[in-house]
């Protein structure tokens, strides 16, 4: 039996793959946004299809909710981005076809119409927004689809910063391989919660190869 993947579909006419990020938009209903997403840059194609293939992407009821959560490779929300940069298109839910998979083809309004019946309200609906032009309508939903998941950025931060610090250890023995004189504290890493070895400090250092270095 063929995989199901939610979220995919192509644009009716062009045949044209994308991924429905927002089913619906609050103050037009009658349009969806959506990702293009073999006219991705390469930079984000893989973390973006890997969001939405996910578990969490394929447990979410709508994709924006999971690519709030998700960063790309330099630690930046999925959704601001593809916001920012103008990856999201506007297009009418008539001309969506969701692909589940090969052998299933169900148009978006369709899907929409079930999801009403069953919640006995529109599906992808938030508070309608008055008198919101497109781009700030999208940008309240991006903001919402944020709130509360800078945390994630934070920690993926904190990875990048504890890497840059093990590059930094590494960097300081290999100096004390060349220059012996800068002393076997150098190689050791720092204690965590005890700050950095005496003599391991970058002025630390630069004191100690000045002194070791021949006069002139």
């Amino acid at each position: 039996m063929a995989a199901f993947i939610k979220h995919v579909g192509t644009h009716v006419g062009t045949n044209t793959r994308l991924s429905v990020v927002f089913l619906r938009l609050p103050d037009e209903p009658e349009n969806a946004l959506v990702v293009y997403s073999d006219s991705l840059p390469d930079k984000y194609h893989e973390d973006f299809m890997s969001a939405l293939e996910s578990k969490e992407g394929q447990a979410a009821k709508e994709l924006y909710e999971v690519l709030s959560r998700k960063v790309f490779w330099n630690g930046n929300s999925m959704l601001e981005t593809l916001h920012k940069e103008g990856l999201m298109k506007k297009i009418p839910v008539e001309q969506i076809m969701m692909n589940p998979n090969s052998t299933t083809s169900l148009p978006l309004s369709d899907l929409l119409a079930q999801m009403d019946e069953i919640a006995g309200g529109k599906a992808g609906n938030t508070p309608e927004a008055p008198q919101q032009t497109f781009q700030e309508n999208v940008a309240e939903q991006v903001d919402a689809g944020l709130d509360g998941d800078n945390k994630k950025i934070a920690q993926n931060l904190l990875v990048q910063a504890v890497m840059l610090e093990e590059e930094a250890e590494r960097k300081r023995a290999e100096a004390v391989k060349f220059d012996p004189s800068l002393g076997p504290k150098a190689e050791k890493p720092a204690k965590k919660g005890r700050g950095r070895p005496a003599g391991t400090t970058a002025k630390a250092m630069k004191a100690r190869a000045e002194a070791a270095a021949p006069s002139e």
